[in-house]
Formats: C-alpha cells, structure tokens, sequence
C-alpha cells in the first residue's frame, strides 16, 4: 500500500518482472523493459524537462469543468483540453512557456519500438495524485 494513500498501491521497483505481452492489435506491455535505475532515472529527467512548463488542471470541452489529472508536455508540441475542445499547441497554456524537450530515453524507445519513420512530435505527461478519477475514454 502507498502510505499517502491507503487506497492506491505503490509501485514495487524491485518486484520481479512478468513476461511481456503483445497483442493481436499492436499493444504491447513490456514490464522490466526499463531497469529500475533507468526508471528512476527517467523520472528524475522528465521532472527537469517539464521546469519550464509545469504541471496544469486542463478544462473539459463543453463544460469546462477542470480535469482531476494534472498534466503537461514534452516535445515541440503538447496536447490541450481546453473549453473549445482537444488540440496540440507549442506552448504551455498558462505560462506561455514552450514544452520541455523530451528525454533521450523517450527518443531511443521510440526509436526501438514505434515501428514509425518520424520521430514523436508531443509526449503527454499525466500526473495522477490520490483521488485523481479517470473518466471513460471512446
């Protein structure tokens, strides 16, 4: 259990890893792809990139009621959900700021695993704080 939150389970960096999957549709789940060090490390990378354009509450279209998530970007551009709807900008909403470049580890796995001639021009980063809800996507 995670001591901030004893409804959300902790993550287990050292538990071991299962077998990958790889599905009919192109998914694929690979646990212990990334050491734990290299994990951490990404982290601690992500969280210098995204300096400049930190963590916001976007808006629902329609409603504009804020989303529980906080998110930002990383790449040339990032995506918004704003009142007007869903779209990709190259700036941080509130700041202005442009998003943070992405980690070279992104840029590798990309590499590695899309399958995908370009390289990726916006990387969404989700931040899911307990109590954080999780609508239904279509």
């Amino acid at each position: 259990m995670n001591p901030h939150s004893p409804h959300q389970k902790a993550f287990d960096f050292h538990a071991p890893a299962p077998v990958a999957i790889h599905e009919e549709s192109g998914f694929r789940l690979l646990p212990g792809r990334l050491s734990p060090k290299a994990q951490a490390d990404l982290l601690a990378e992500v969280l210098r990139a995204i300096a400049p354009a930190p963590f916001f509450r976007a808006h629902m279209p329609r409603t504009g009621r804020p989303l529980s998530v906080e998110m930002t970007n990383l790449g040339p551009l990032g995506w918004v959900s704003t009142i007007e709807g869903y779209t990709y900008r190259p700036t941080h909403p509130e700041s202005g700021a442009p998003w943070g470049p992405m980690p070279q580890i992104l840029l590798d796995l990309w590499a590695e695993l899309a399958d995908y001639p370009a390289p990726p021009q916006a990387c969404l980063v989700n931040w899911y704080k307990p109590g954080t809800k999780l609508g239904s996507h279509i």
